[in-house]
């Protein structure tokens, strides 16, 4: 995950994710200016902040589709501030929960219980363990001291928090493939069946003369219930997944053609440079999905002409896989590479989350 990659998945980025100005930053301030347990709580902290914002955003796009943003409105204020400043814009400009504080994060959560009770703890011991957390947040926000249980408490509430987020990934990247003779939407007659004008105009086409094919699957959140129809559908999403066999993708490229349409994108998971992974929310009217599945298919093959010829996640050494990651990662909040959301199945078991020494090790039911 970005919170906090699965850690059977790091060890190629031992250090040549560590760059020089990162460096000699660090060995200027700690521990002269700044106590190493400091910087270790403030890193786990981003940790577990930062999986709560993205488990939010997944939840609330499966939810409400397009229309998430209407229940974010506290957020509003903070990012039309920030937008001013274009030349200090960032990857999280547009998100507008990178605008809320913790405790502004709760409320959503607290609202939305029975969207997030799988993944945190029960009701009374979440609530009970906000106090002392917020208190953690509070310390590292005034720059103080940590106490010395703090570091321990953030693990703690990690560890707890395992299965929930592997629960979460996985469900993420459980897919079907659904049976036009019982789903009649237009993204299962178009994409699935092929009907659409642009599937009919694209699919054997781009596999013959680009060396590119497509994947569309729909997966359910765990607090959802497969529905008769997939019109419309609370809690399921859209997964189009294009493989391209030649020339590697230019991300960058790819998000600047679709510009018009990233509010109705959820995710866009880019696992190496030939395997791109656009994510729509199912509550969204299934005919305009369908046409925006379209829109990126012809954007991704004609983003191929700007992509490298033959090299894939293997072919890079250690800088230049930090290298296509740092580039990758830093394009927006919705683009992510090497993420729990991409990585994590049923199958990848055994595993830890979070490295804060708990681990899933036998498979979860939801």
């Amino acid at each position: 995950m970005s919170a906090g990659n699965p850690i059977g998945e790091q060890p190629r980025q031992l250090d040549s994710w560590f760059d020089s100005e990162s460096h000699d930053a660090l060995r200027a301030v700690v521990p002269s200016v700044m106590p190493a347990r400091s910087l270790a709580l403030y890193a786990r902290w981003w940790q577990l902040e930062a999986w709560l914002r993205e488990l939010i955003y997944v939840e609330l796009r499966s939810l409400y589709g397009a229309a998430w943003l209407d229940r974010l409105r506290a957020a509003s204020g903070r990012q039309t501030q920030d937008a001013t400043y274009r030349h200090m814009s960032t990857a999280d400009s547009e998100n507008p929960l990178a605008y809320l504080d913790y405790s502004q994060l709760l409320p959503v959560i607290e609202n939305h219980w029975g969207q997030f009770e799988y993944a945190l703890l029960e009701s009374g011991s979440w609530n009970g363990r906000q106090e002392e957390l917020k208190r953690v947040r509070h310390r590292i926000g005034h720059i103080r001291k940590p106490h010395r249980d703090d570091l321990a408490r953030i693990e703690q509430t990690l560890r707890d928090l395992e299965r929930g987020a592997f629960i979460a990934c996985a469900a993420y990247n459980k897919r079907i493939i659904p049976r036009p003779e019982k789903f009649k939407d237009a993204m299962t007659a178009g994409w699935i069946s092929a009907e659409h004008p642009t599937a009919r105009r694209l699919i054997r086409h781009a596999d013959t003369q680009y060396g590119v094919s497509l994947e569309v699957g729909v997966s359910r959140r765990p607090w959802a219930s497969w529905p008769g129809d997939l019109e419309n559908a609370q809690g399921l999403l859209w997964h189009a997944d294009f493989y391209s066999r030649d020339r590697g993708v230019d991300v960058r490229y790819l998000w600047n053609e679709i510009r018009g349409i990233h509010p109705l994108i959820v995710h866009m998971l880019v696992t190496n440079p030939h395997h791109v992974q656009f994510t729509y929310s199912a509550v969204d009217d299934a005919a305009g999905t369908a046409d925006i599945l379209g829109a990126c298919f012809d954007a991704l093959l004609y983003s191929l002409r700007h992509g490298s010829r033959a090299q894939g996640l293997a072919d890079l050494d250690d800088q230049g896989f930090a290298e296509w990651k740092s580039r990758t990662d830093s394009i927006d909040y919705r683009i992510m590479s090497s993420s729990g959301w991409s990585i994590v199945s049923e199958d990848t078991l055994p595993i830890s989350m979070f490295g804060a020494g708990g681990s899933v090790e036998i498979h979860p039911t939801w």
